[in-house]
């Protein structure tokens, strides 16, 4: 009755899926699972597959969707046949229906690899139901603390889901995540090679996790991201793995080196380099060739509405999204940022965090990043704009020193309202800092502002 059961939601499901292509306005990414889990509990668990598929599950708190992208890309470039939702659908509904799109009418998934962005808090939901032959984690940094409160709590439930027979692949520079690995008999860690910076200021503002073992103070010898880096705990064994795959970086001719093999890259930010470092890691575990790792470094693209340019009158807005309500990303934004010494514009336009009750709205997350480069790197003005939190933006540029006169306060979410403020300026550089579905919004100012104008 159970497989009855299942076909009955499974072929419901794949109907659903074919009404999204014909009404785009409901989602394709998860409708169809969503409605194939309400009407059979448990859905995803009946799904059948070849002897030898293999089932990878990605999850963290940054750099899944990315990672994910990446993992799928270089098991089609070995010939590989793949099942993934790699486009961000990352809970139960999302898994639902990325394997309803690949399953044959028999609900069977018949293809070699099933690669899983897997959201931290699901992982123990959907680990329950698909057994997973690989987890990997990026990172357990804060994140949406309204949501996930502190690390330790995400931390508890991504230790649940690792069984006896799972192979871990950690970021070694990473505490929480390297933790993970500790007594596990099956893991593999990665890493990204730095250097010591020794004009790195340290302010009363930055703030550097405890460690997951003993809860002493970590310390770094260089932070590649914000609290990633090489890393030793001051109070027990904790530290940077070393027997890790390491990724190297030669920024000026764009390729990476990992044990004296080069590969070209296109895409050299320290966010990619963990990505890089990941997928190499996991080809090294699945026996996945060179050529193979070049192939799918030169083929895979990024999702658009990430890191992209816009032009409008003469000017360049370089738009650098960050997850919401998350200082890791904030702090690579800024970073990019602070790395272009010309006069510049920086546009702050953070998402606000809408606590549940009592309902508190702030941007906290902010206060965790350091700023201090980005002041230092000729920036002409600060634009900070929000309907909800235009005012705390700009609260905490003065407490890390930013003169008042150098802010421009906009109590505004209108782009049209920020391009016309930005005509006021002579400058033609424009950083904009803010969250990914702020992108199509400001595209369409843009648009309409090019039409104005008769560009």
């Amino acid at each position: 009755m159970k497989r009855i059961h299942f076909m009955i939601a499974f072929y419901i499901g794949k109907a659903v899926m074919a009404i999204t292509k014909i009404l785009p306005k409901i989602s394709g990414t998860t409708w169809p699972g969503g409605i194939a889990n309400i009407i059979m509990k448990n859905f995803i668990k009946y799904f059948e597959y070849k002897p030898e598929t293999r089932i990878v599950m990605v999850t963290g708190t940054g750099g899944k969707t990315t990672t994910t992208g990446m993992l799928a890309q270089l098991v089609e470039s070995e010939g590989k046949t793949v099942c993934t939702n790699a486009i961000g659908a990352n809970m139960e509904r999302g898994v639902a229906t990325a394997l309803i799109r690949s399953a044959n009418k028999s609900g069977v998934v018949e293809c070699d690899y099933v690669i899983l962005e897997v959201d931290e808090r699901y992982l123990p939901i959907v680990s329950s139901k698909i057994t997973p032959h690989v987890i990997l984690v990026t990172n357990v940094l804060k994140d949406q603390s309204q949501r996930n409160g502190e690390p330790g709590v995400i931390m508890q439930k991504i230790s649940s889901a690792i069984g006896r027979d799972v192979h871990l692949i950690l970021n070694g520079d990473e505490p929480n995540a390297t933790s993970l690995g500790m007594g596990k008999p099956s893991v593999s860690y990665y890493s990204v090679a730095g250097e010591k910076d020794e004009d790195r200021d340290t302010n009363e503002f930055t703030v550097n996790c405890s460690c997951p073992v003993c809860h002493s103070p970590i310390t770094y010898e260089y932070e590649n991201l914000l609290n990633i880096g090489k890393f030793k705990c001051t109070g027990c064994d904790l530290k940077s793995e070393e027997d890790a795959t390491i990724v190297s970086v030669n920024p000026t001719k764009n390729y990476i080196t990992v044990d004296d093999k080069k590969f070209d890259v296109k895409y050299i930010s320290k966010d990619f380099m963990y990505c890089y470092s990941s997928m190499i890691a996991f080809a090294k575990y699945e026996g996945i060739s060179d050529a193979g790792i070049q192939k799918s470094i030169n083929d895979f693209q990024i999702q658009s509405g990430r890191v992209e340019q816009m032009y409008f009158g003469g000017r360049t807005i370089n738009y650098l999204r960050i997850k919401q309500e998350t200082p890791v990303t904030l702090q690579s934004a800024i970073n990019v940022t602070a790395a272009d010494k010309k006069e510049k514009i920086v546009v702050l336009d953070l998402s606000e965090v809408v606590d549940f009750t009592p309902n508190y709205t702030g941007m906290y997350y902010a206060y965790d990043c350091d700023l201090t480069k980005l002041i230092k790197s000729n920036v002409k003005k600060y634009i900070c704009m929000s309907n909800v939190i235009a005012y705390d933006q700009a609260t905490r540029l003065i407490l890390e020193g930013v003169d008042k006169e150098d802010i421009s306060v906009l109590p505004t979410n209108s782009y049209d309202k920020l391009l016309k403020e930005l005509e006021n300026y002579d400058c033609n550089s424009i950083y904009l800092l803010t969250w990914m579905h702020s992108y199509y919004d400001c595209l369409n100012s843009v648009e309409k502002y090019k039409k104005g104008k008769g560009i």
